[in-house]
């Protein structure tokens, strides 16, 4: 995939991959401008409810202005037939990683308080996905 052009983002680097598909870094062929793209697998690109659901999330976000949510460029079908959602590239740790170091940390959980910090405003339009109710997101006490 490396090189190959989807939408307007020309593919840079494998950032990670999961169960429903894998993130790229792209950049936009013409402003340079560089941009994380998700992108489904093909059998779940192939099944119209999960894409549907992929692109209501992608519509969601994009009713939403709020620093603690990325902001969605576009999304669509590539050649191949696969959806993507091309969103705003965030340079950083790994939440992965920033949840194990702060593990080590007895009490303060700050990526789940800051995440928790953003969901008001997307619950009061309606538009908060499953990762409101996602356990991680819970204080410690709670768990």
């Amino acid at each position: 995939m490396l090189g190959a052009v989807i939408g307007s983002y020309q593919i840079v680097q494998k950032l990670g991959e999961g169960g429903m598909g894998v993130v790229y870094l792209g950049q936009h062929t013409l402003l340079g401008r560089r941009a994380a793209i998700k992108v489904l697998l093909p059998a779940l690109s192939a099944r119209a409810d999960i894409v549907n659901r992929f692109f209501n999330e992608a519509r969601a976000v994009t009713s939403i202005s709020d620093p603690g949510i990325v902001q969605v460029f576009d999304f669509g079908y590539h050649t191949d037939g696969s959806a993507y959602i091309v969103m705003e590239y965030l340079e950083g740790e790994a939440l992965d990683r920033r949840l194990a170091r702060c593990r080590a940390q007895p009490a303060h959980h700050p990526p789940r308080s800051q995440a928790r910090e953003h969901l008001p405003g997307p619950r009061r339009r309606g538009r908060v996905r499953r990762a409101d109710e996602d356990p991680r997101l819970r204080d410690r006490e709670a768990i």
